[in-house]
């Protein structure tokens, strides 16, 4: 038996990803706006903060304010690629750890939002720089949010904590330049 393939490869851009999975993140946070508590958690497992996957997710934070979220996230590299523009790791209140032991490269970027709906994407050591071959939307699946909600746990325990770059007594003006002496921990270094 033969097994045919397409006639050419699918891929999509860095902006058309970041465009589809900000509609995926900001549908998913209405739906917990709208929901009893209008609260919930997100969880991300993203190479780095400029990950099409942490952009998109601070995009849809920005559109969606009025949800009480939990968030945490794993990167798996500091490197910032462009210093000049905002990033995740500029939001108080996410809780961030530090994947860097080489063997979870395999490991592919993962966003939970609520308690159902999942994406999945390329692998940490891909660079997100390159067109993007794969990716999964599960909506209203909570068999896929169950695996994903374990593989999370999983490496958030092996990761180590990351202080936050927010700090009240520094501006933030210093902040988003990434420097002053009071800085404890700055993502653009």
């Amino acid at each position: 038996m033969r097994i045919s393939s397409p006639s050419r490869l699918m891929t999509m851009s860095r902006t058309d990803k970041e465009a589809r999975l900000k509609d995926f993140i900001v549908e998913s946070l209405t739906a917990l706006a709208e929901g009893p508590g209008g609260s919930g958690s997100v969880t991300m497992v993203v190479r780095s903060v400029d990950s099409p996957t942490a952009r998109a997710l601070g995009a849809a934070l920005s559109e969606v304010p009025l949800v009480t979220l939990d968030v945490k996230a794993i990167i798996a590299d500091t490197r910032v690629e462009d210093t000049t523009s905002p990033s995740l790791r500029d939001i108080a209140g996410i809780e961030f750890r530090l994947l860097s032991d080489p063997r979870f490269g395999a490991s592919h970027e993962q966003l939970v939002v609520g308690r159902t709906h999942v994406w999945i994407g390329d692998c940490l050591r891909r660079d997100p720089n390159k067109r993007d071959a794969f990716e999964l939307y599960h909506k209203a699946d909570p068999v896929a949010r169950k695996c994903a909600t374990v593989s999370f746990e999983k490496l958030w325990a092996r990761a180590k904590p990351l202080m936050s770059s927010k700090d009240a007594r520094v501006a933030p003006e210093i902040i988003a330049a990434g420097n002053g002496p009071d800085l404890p921990w700055s993502h653009r270094q």
